[in-house]
């Protein structure tokens, strides 16, 4: 791996967990401001595109209540298309409940494939173009997070 390979995946991975830092610390305040402009947050069946969407929908989730999450990622396997641009595919695994900590759990609510498309701005900043979550397992737990469906609808993953 080359210094400016090894600078970027430092700056790629320093996003992403931050990213979680502000899910799971800050109830996902901030967390648009980590996405370009007309970036996207989506899920199967469901897409926030724009800052205002994705920071919308973390204030639908916050305003259902309290709620611990801690998303763990792992398995961050990063290519770069150029100094600019990068794709990554990881792994999620999150355990998450409604309600004050400490709370009972037993399983993950879901593990997940997490696909990103990543993109330096002119400011030299690293930021999230497009994330795609798709989840291979699932636990129990409801889903919290509200996504718009391509017709129009609001649903929760």
């Amino acid at each position: 791996m080359t210094d400016e390979a090894a600078l970027i995946r430092a700056h790629i991975e320093a996003l992403n967990v931050e990213f979680w830092y502000r899910v799971d610390q800050q109830n996902g305040e901030g967390v648009a401001d980590l996405f370009c402009e007309d970036g996207a947050y989506s899920v199967p069946g469901g897409r926030n595109a724009g800052r205002a969407a994705i920071a919308e929908s973390y204030v639908k989730r916050a305003a259902r209540g309290p709620r611990v999450s801690r998303h763990v990622l792992s398995n961050l396997r990063l290519t770069l298309e150029s100094p600019t641009l990068a794709h990554g595919v990881s792994t999620l695994t999150l355990w998450a409940r409604d309600g004050e900590a400490p709370l009972a759990i037993t399983l993950p609510v879901s593990v997940s494939d997490v696909h990103d498309t990543y993109i330096k701005g002119d400011d030299g900043v690293w930021r999230i173009q497009h994330r795609h979550i798709t989840a291979a397992f699932r636990g129990e737990e409801p889903a919290v997070l509200s996504f718009s469906s391509d017709e129009g609808a609001t649903h929760a993953v």
